[in-house]
């Protein structure tokens, strides 16, 4: 096997010093345009690959990632993400990588632009965040952008014309809910009514659950001929579950042709309690995301479709994407879309086996 090029054969082939190498690998300066010169020639020649991992041990550097998502309090979608984090963090933990964690509250947009601040404020190399609200989100990422902090989205892309935007990883949510609407109409008749449902406050101000709303819309509008009505909703406080349902039942009760349902979050749980408690047993349900609520219901058939968006390998691929653009110099690819899951009650079990192993590497 051939042996590593090392700094003392690139010196002997260059006709300098060791340390003019390393000063030249290293870019510390104090080196003569000519002896650079040689040392780059013979690095081309001998084909040398720096060992940027041996590099970044040596180095003793910290980088400092902040992460930018919602507090999984209100919506615990995000103990998923964040376990994707930490699993990346227990993975680089011997190159000098700390992630410090701001967590907004749901639907807050003040909050949101309050940790945002606190990141700016402070040194940090580089930022994983959900830019969950339209106008405040790009405003955060104005602010990176002039303050040179390159970023990751993920769950939520604001497009962006920027060398400091490296990536969005997730879903594509237009996509989805194109995907919701094929769904749904698999299971419904002709002639009848399907309800989107966004239970969130500003939800307008979401641009992923427009986009999820425009792609359901648009499925049913490429598809006339099924003369299927489309009813909308918006409700933000979910905790406040009497008057969750009397909305639900003021829909229902003002359009009874509604077979379907498609809810743009992963409390999709909530219209199921609701509707198990009023025995409606002839409305078709789609949702996002294998949070346990909603796993409930998909073993019980109750709800029956589910659109896993992989929120644990968002978070991961996010810090190690970070990590390969700041410590190891690599391009990064710039839209990085998961795959639509369809879970079901018949292939579940294959999810959560998943998720289990996922969250076992963490803790």
């Amino acid at each position: 096997m051939k042996s590593r090029i090392g700094i003392k054969d690139i010196a002997l082939k260059a006709g300098v010093s060791k340390g003019t190498v390393d000063r030249v690998l290293h870019d510390r300066g104090n080196v003569s345009p000519a002896a650079r010169e040689k040392v780059v020639k013979a690095m081309k020649e001998l084909n040398y690959e720096p060992n940027v991992i041996a590099s970044a041990l040596a180095s003793n550097r910290i980088w400092k990632i902040a992460v930018l998502i919602p507090d999984s309090t209100h919506d615990s979608f995000w103990l998923q993400p964040e376990a994707g984090i930490l699993r990346a963090k227990k993975a680089l933990r011997d190159y000098g990588v700390q992630i410090d964690f701001y967590r907004f509250r749901d639907a807050d947009q003040k909050h949101f632009k309050s940790c945002a601040k606190k990141i700016l404020n402070n040194e940090y190399d580089g930022l994983l965040l959900s830019p969950s609200f339209l106008k405040e989100g790009q405003e955060v990422l104005e602010k990176c952008e002039a303050q040179g902090l390159p970023y990751i989205q993920i769950n939520v892309f604001l497009k962006r014309e920027s060398p400091y935007f490296l990536s969005y990883i997730g879903q594509d949510s237009y996509a989805s809910g194109r995907l919701a609407g094929k769904l749904l109409n698999f299971g419904i008749e002709e002639s009848s009514a399907v309800l989107v449902l966004h239970l969130e406050e500003s939800a307008y101000n979401a641009k992923h659950l427009v986009d999820k709303e425009n792609g359901f819309t648009d499925f049913f509008a490429d598809h006339a001929d099924r003369n299927i009505d489309i009813y909308k909703g918006t409700f933000g406080d979910v905790f406040d579950k009497n008057k969750l349902e009397a909305y639900v039942i003021k829909l229902l009760t003002k359009h009874p042709n509604i077979r379907g349902i498609f809810v743009t979050t992963s409390k999709v749980f909530h219209i199921v309690r609701i509707l198990e408690k009023i025995g409606r047993t002839d409305i078709k349900l789609v949702g996002f995301d294998l949070i346990e609520a909603n796993l409930k219901y998909l073993y019980t058939d109750q709800l029956h479709f589910l659109i896993n968006q992989n929120p644990h390998k968002q978070g991961f691929m996010g810090i190690m994407n970070l990590f390969n653009h700041l410590v190891l110099k690599k391009d990064i690819k710039p839209l990085q879309l998961l795959p639509l899951d369809v879970v079901m009650q018949e292939n579940v079990q294959y999810y959560i086996e998943e998720k289990n192993e996922a969250l076992h590497i963490v803790f």
